[in-house]
């Protein structure tokens, strides 16, 4: 069980300067990576994003690759451009009425700096490598200490819900024990109103009593819930729980929930039934920070 919300630093010592990373994730139905490297390096940036699609499978990340105080880094000065601007300024300065050139004018033109010819990242690839997986590790146990503190809210969840379902078991137990009696006597209403009392046999007005009963019955989706229940505690007390597995299960248990409310008659029955929606909201929003 992992958050997709963490950060995690790490700096690695080179003989000539040092090495710094830094990762940021935040919430996100895929995976989305921003890479930042120096233009020295980019000839590593599949290998770098293969190292980290091994590590994480959903969020939005930030991963920053800084080589500080390395002497084959420092950019040079773009000379043959330099000389070619600085040509065509003097020939036309005069009767375009333009100023003298500036370096501030110059070194704004895109190509004015040159990226040092370098064989840095041939040289530092497996030290970039290395260090991208322990920073990768330290990420990932950011990642889960901030899953298990989601646990008490999963866990109070769970609980609250087991409390709701039983509520909702002792009032469709009721309502099963007195429908039948309140449809037969609705339907011989209807009948007398009908002025056709009499006329039909009371084995047929019990039975379409209790047909008319057995539809607004809850139990079976009740015993479904409960195994849906019993299933989200055994992943939580494993540590598997899943933001997009738990997106299915949410809506799983959403679906008990609504035939409930649509066939319940009592009104506790639809206070529990309000109750639980709110609580499956608030574990829903929980398990869209995990992975």
């Amino acid at each position: 069980m992992r958050s997709m919300t963490a950060y995690a630093e790490s700096q690695v010592p080179l003989a000539s300067g040092q090495l710094r990373l830094a990762l940021r994730s935040v919430n996100h139905k895929s995976l989305d990576l921003s890479l930042r490297l120096p233009a020295a390096l980019l000839s590593l940036d599949a290998a770098i994003r293969a190292e980290v699609r091994g590590a994480a499978s959903r969020g939005k990340l930030d991963l920053a690759v800084d080589v500080q105080d390395e002497p084959g880094l420092e950019p040079h000065i773009n000379r043959p451009l330099l000389r070619a601007v600085a040509k065509a300024w003097a020939e036309d300065a005069e009767w375009l009425h333009l100023p003298p050139m500036s370096a501030e004018a110059f070194f704004r033109m895109p190509g004015a700096w040159l990226p040092p010819p370098t064989d840095l990242a041939e040289r530092m690839e497996a030290v970039v490598l290395e260090g991208l997986r322990n920073l990768l590790a330290l990420w990932n146990e950011g990642r889960a200490k901030e899953a298990e503190r989601l646990r008490p809210a999963f866990v109070q969840g769970l609980s609250e819900l087991r409390r709701l379902r039983e509520i909702l078991q002792a009032e469709a137990e009721a309502q099963a024990a007195d429908l039948p009696a309140q449809y037969r006597a609705r339907l011989e209403q209807v009948l007398k109103d009908a002025q056709l009392a009499g006329q039909l046999p009371q084995e047929r007005v019990i039975a379409e009593a209790g047909a008319l009963a057995e539809r607004q019955d809850v139990r079976e989706e009740l015993v479904r819930l409960a195994a849906h229940l019993d299933d989200f505690e055994e992943r939580l007390k494993k540590g598997r729980l899943e933001g997009k597995a738990l997106d299915v299960w949410s809506q799983e248990v959403l679906r008990e929930l609504n035939t409930c409310g649509s066939k319940c008659k009592r009104i506790a029955m639809t206070r529990a039934v309000m109750e639980a929606k709110g609580v499956l909201d608030q574990i829903r929003e929980q398990a869209a920070n995990l992975e």
